[in-house]
């Protein structure tokens, strides 16, 4: 059965009736003059400016980022083994929360790659395979390659690379190796940051978690590699900045591909092209 029209249905139909006749700049100025009307009239159809509404702050989300960042701390740094289950009540017991935001941080860590479901449900942390390393290094390779040509093309300013060259410095200075590692990993997470696209921003931050999750499991590499950080970058920053001034990059390309699967030193890689390599 259809309902009969209300008071304010026979309205709308009227405004209808009346529009159609009308051209746009008239149809235009009939829906203002009856919106101002419903309005006016405090109806339902009355739209208020998200400007003017009063929200309550929401904290929950707060929280969510904190048990997000502690679970993920302690992921990275190897306190979790692989395949270690992550049990939410265990978790929401040892930092003193309720069950509802260790969920949601658990959903966010599986999306970065470093845990997953496991049959029953549960999660786990995620376990290392042997085609991890290489994936990650083509992956990180690529992302960075992307951030060159970028910053290359736009001549963006290196400075906040060349502050973190400095640190290096002085960390290699006092053989500080935890410092030089930690500044290793900010020199390229800038570099990306440096070309202002978010969503590349997004992807390295996640892919970056994911490889030091998997450097884990791997050689440590630090007497080999990090005591010569601060000459590498200062080389690759150099090269950086004469391919800005001259517009060709190739070679900085090349250079830069041989550090990256040098310092993840992956088994099995693609090899860096040369320039008589077929593209």
């Amino acid at each position: 059965m259809i309902r009969p029209l209300s008071g304010e249905g026979l309205a709308c139909r009227s405004t209808l009736n009346r529009t159609r006749t009308l051209s746009y700049s008239q149809h235009l100025n009939v829906r203002r003059s009856d919106g101002n009307r419903h309005k006016g009239g405090g109806t339902a159809m009355a739209r208020a400016s998200t400007d003017d509404m009063n929200f309550t702050a929401v904290r929950t989300s707060s929280i969510v980022s904190e048990v997000y960042a502690q679970i993920r701390e302690k992921l990275l740094s190897g306190e979790f083994l692989a395949g270690q289950p992550l049990r939410e009540s265990v978790l929401a017991t040892g930092m003193a929360v309720s069950r509802a935001p260790v969920r949601e941080a658990l959903r966010l860590l599986e999306q970065s790659g470093l845990i997953v479901k496991a049959h029953n449900r549960s999660y786990v942390v995620a376990p290392s395979a042997p085609g991890d390393m290489p994936e990650l290094a083509a992956l990180r390779a690529a992302d960075e390659i992307l951030a060159i040509r970028i910053l290359v093309q736009r001549k963006t300013d290196l400075g906040p690379l060349a502050a973190v060259v400095d640190g290096m410095r002085a960390a290699q200075a006092n053989s500080d190796v935890e410092t030089i590692s930690a500044l290793d990993i900010e020199f390229h997470m800038t570099l990306v940051r440096l070309t202002g696209l978010p969503r590349l921003i997004s992807r390295y931050d996640q892919l970056r978690d994911q490889i030091r999750f998997a450097m884990l499991s791997v050689e440590d590499l630090h007497g080999r590699v990090l005591q010569d950080q601060a000459v590498m970058h200062e080389e690759l920053l150099t090269e950086l900045l004469n391919a800005q001034q001259s517009g060709r990059a190739a070679d900085l390309l090349r250079l830069w591909e041989e550090h990256v699967f040098f310092s993840m030193n992956p088994a099995d890689h693609i090899i860096p092209l040369h320039d008589d390599d077929p593209a």
